[in-house]
């Protein structure tokens, strides 16, 4: 297994939060959440996906965390109106990545894997400097009248298999 790592991910409903600590969990790494200043309200989901179409960031809070010292990346996002959420845009647009192994993973809600979102995320981290190693998509349940996450069993096994091939690829 890779070492010297973290889990790093943006969550509005909580799926994306579920599959980085199943990660974390598995890894034993820190687990750092990305969060917004202002708390985003679930009854605004057109506001919230019009704002992902556009490639729009939001203000995000202060990560009192250094990857100077991290060699390995987990980072997770979810994905809405076929982009990733401005919360997330902030971070990629601000964080150092040179020299950094990145796994990226993302939760959608449609069964067909976002390939556009995966080489937007991809593009963004290899332009500052990382190389994306892996990726993985998990596939919600989301209902917007009950904003219920997934659970641990839910993810659990794909996520083990998923982190079981990244190590097979960490000894490359």
């Amino acid at each position: 297994m890779v070492k010297n790592g973290i889990v790093i991910y943006y969550s509005w409903i909580g799926n994306t939060k579920v599959v980085a600590e199943e990660i974390q969990r598995l890894t034993g790494f820190p687990l750092l959440r990305i969060e917004e200043k202002r708390v985003r309200q679930f009854g605004n989901i057109m506001g919230a996906a019009m704002r992902a179409f556009f490639g729009l960031r939001s203000n995000i809070k202060t990560i009192n965390y250094s990857l100077n010292n991290i060699d390995n990346i987990f980072i997770g996002s979810p994905v809405w109106a076929g982009k990733t959420p401005p919360a997330f845009n902030k971070f990629l647009s601000k964080a150092k990545f040179k020299g950094k192994n990145v796994w990226v993973f993302i939760t959608k809600g449609e069964e067909n894997i976002p390939l556009k979102v995966i080489d937007s995320i991809k593009n963004r981290i290899e332009k500052k400097g990382g190389k994306v190693i892996d990726n993985f998509s998990l596939t919600t349940h989301w209902d917007p009248k009950t904003n219920i996450p997934l659970t641990e069993e839910e993810v659990g096994s794909r996520i083990q298999d998923w982190i079981k091939s990244v190590a097979l690829k960490g000894e490359e």
